[in-house]
């Protein structure tokens, strides 16, 4: 309420001095035209301080003093305290505010080494709200000065990560070796490092940045009220890929030959691609990697093995195992045998004979060769049917007994002439 009397106060003497020479023309419009924006405008300054009040309080943030045209031949030896303001403005505005919104320096022009009490000088970046800076708490501030003290100090890189797989890097090349440290003998005197740090995590190319150094002591804590010149500096790393990689195809090596009368039928591998990384040359050259030898000497069945990579020296597998599955299907060979049979005859009638012998014929037979290998020519059984025939010239087909495993491919003859007598 006192902010709103205040402003109805200032609106009232703002009508007074308004009016005056408007009262002298009262009979003219003008005059009560003027009168009425005089008077619109002392309502809308009351309605607005009503809705959104003016009011003067303590600003709950720290303003860091700055120290101003500081002499080259000291420095400052303590942390300057921040100060506090008290400030008139809008209630709308006040949450808003931040540090930035003020400076507050402290001159030291003209000071030699000593303790003093300064007074602070605080400006506002900004009028928003009707801002005014009423006081400053406190309005003075301790500066201790002390001898501006130099020393030269190394700089040192630390590099965090590593590059990517395959990739070496260089150790780092810096545009500045050491820096001058600057400040208070205490502080600069505590100074032994002064370091950056560059990640170089995965890279894959060459860094050539600039980085900011910081003063630190040997514990590698970082050392205040320092100055460093420089304060930044160019680094640069060679990061070149070392190692290349690329997927080649697994080629299975066997050794020996599967048994007599047995086929290799199929080879294969799983996984059937693995990557490798080597050098370029290598890389370059590869199209395949062997494994180590699968023995199948002898062997009658499919064979199955888990087998190493035979990988060559300063070549890796990378992403997986080195070891690879491989299967050989090994199944029996398919072969032809041919037997001379002779014929014999089946369901000759009683009351008839045959004239001369029967011819013996040729039987081919096809299937796997470890089953045909063991069959002779008396296995083989080869009829002609005389059934129901009488006597006289007749043309019988050929019928040979099945085996077990095998097919007959073809009989020559097919048919043969048979001559059969009356008794």
């Amino acid at each position: 309420m006192q902010g709103i009397a205040r402003i109805f106060q200032e609106t009232v003497r703002f009508l007074v001095a308004l009016t005056r020479p408007v009262a002298s023309s009262l009979n003219d419009n003008r005059g009560l035209a003027a009168l009425s924006i005089v008077l619109a405008f002392g309502l809308w300054i009351f309605v607005t301080d009503t809705e959104n009040p003016t009011r003067t309080r303590v600003l709950p943030i720290d303003i860091v003093v700055e120290p101003i045209q500081v002499p080259d031949d000291v420095a400052i030896a303590s942390d300057i305290a921040p100060v506090r303001l008290r400030i008139t403005v809008a209630d709308d505005v006040f949450d808003s505010l931040a540090a930035s919104d003020f400076e507050a320096t402290v001159d030291l022009d003209g000071l030699t080494v000593g303790s003093y009490e300064l007074p602070v000088d605080v400006r506002a970046f900004t009028g928003r709200g009707g801002l005014r800076i009423d006081d400053i708490l406190p309005g003075t501030v301790t500066v201790d000065l002390a001898p501006l003290t130099i020393k030269s100090v190394p700089v040192q890189i630390e590099v965090a990560g590593s590059p990517a797989p395959g990739y070496t890097m260089s150790p780092p090349v810096l545009d500045d070796e050491t820096v001058l440290v600057t400040g208070p003998q205490d502080d600069v005197d505590e100074v032994s490092q002064v370091t950056a740090t560059i990640d170089v995590t995965a890279r894959t190319s060459s860094v050539d940045q600039a980085v900011r150094l910081t003063p630190r002591n040997d514990n590698g804590f970082l050392v205040q009220r320092v100055n460093l010149d420089p304060s930044i500096t160019g680094v640069s790393i060679d990061i070149q890929q070392e190692r290349f990689s690329r997927a080649v195809v697994v080629s299975v090596v066997t050794s020996g030959d599967p048994a007599t009368g047995y086929n290799v039928v199929s080879v294969s591998v799983s996984p059937p691609t693995v990557t490798v990384s080597g050098s370029e040359a290598f890389i370059i050259g590869a199209d395949s990697i062997d494994t180590q030898p699968v023995d199948i000497d002898d062997a009658e069945e499919t064979i199955v093995r888990s087998v190493s990579l035979d990988i060559p020296s300063g070549v890796e597998v990378t992403g997986g195992d080195q070891v690879v599955t491989v299967t050989v299907t090994i199944r029996p060979a398919t072969s032809e045998f041919s037997f001379t049979v002779p014929v014999s005859a089946v369901g000759l009638e009683p009351n008839v004979s045959i004239v001369g012998a029967l011819p013996s014929v040729s039987v081919k037979f096809i299937g796997p060769y470890p089953i045909l290998n063991e069959v002779s020519p008396a296995d083989v059984s080869v009829t002609v049917n005389l059934d129901g025939l009488g006597a006289g010239t007749h043309s019988v087909a050929i019928d040979v007994a099945q085996l077990p495993g095998v097919a007959v491919a073809r009989v020559t003859p097919e048919e043969i002439a048979v001559v059969l007598e009356s008794q």
